[in-house]
């Protein structure tokens, strides 16, 4: 047996599709960006330490924990933070930096192992951190990269600090859009994590 809908229901349901479609249009994905891998080529005839280095993810307070690409219109004269529409990073500030530190470690080649802190593996060293600047700010009209990262060079086996620093490194985009503030902050990551990877070993 073949049922029917009576002709007035069919076009009320298709009017009703249709309407829903209008009313409730589906809301565009954000756009992911991630940090470049940094620009550090092996070190040349140098000599590698037979130690493991473990990296920590750096501590964070909100809104700098989060995966928002976070912008100070008002730079350091203003409290404000916002954050671009519709873009964000492909992980939380704290763990792109950590990456990005692990990878340029690993590039640079000077110690024998360098793991992150999800690992089970043994360490000599830890590198601890507080990220407390992860945005882009706004100087005479013109926006830069802001990263400022302090780091703490822990001994495993006693557990003492052998050295801290705070690290800050500021690079200006080439425009506004939010293409020019990702690359900028590749830029500003390159340039901290070759300092990181500096200072680490001259400890």
């Amino acid at each position: 047996m073949t049922l029917t809908f009576p002709r007035t229901l069919l076009c009320m349901a298709v009017a009703a599709s249709l309407s829903a479609c209008t009313l409730f249009p589906e809301r565009p994905a954000n756009r992911i960006f991630q940090l470049p891998a940094p620009a550090i080529a092996k070190a040349a005839d140098a000599k590698q330490q037979e130690r493991t280095l473990r990296v920590g993810t750096p501590q964070a307070e909100n809104p700098i924990n989060s995966a928002r690409i976070l912008v100070s219109p008002g730079g350091n004269r203003s409290n404000e933070i916002q954050a671009y529409q519709g873009v964000r990073w492909s992980n939380k500030a704290p763990v792109l930096v950590r990456n990005h530190l692990i990878e340029a470690f690993r590039r640079d080649g000077r110690l024998a192992t360098v793991i992150t802190d999800t690992s089970p593996a043994r360490s000599d060293l830890t590198l601890a951190g507080h990220l407390t600047a992860f945005q882009s700010e706004y100087q005479d009209g013109a926006p830069f990269a802001l990263i400022r990262l302090d780091i703490q060079l822990i001994d495993e086996r006693t557990r003492n600090t052998l050295a801290s620093k705070r690290f800050e490194h500021r690079h200006p985009a080439t425009g506004e859009e939010v293409e020019a503030v990702v690359e900028a902050f590749g830029e500003a990551s390159g340039e901290l994590a070759r300092e990181v990877v500096d200072w680490t070993l001259e400890q």
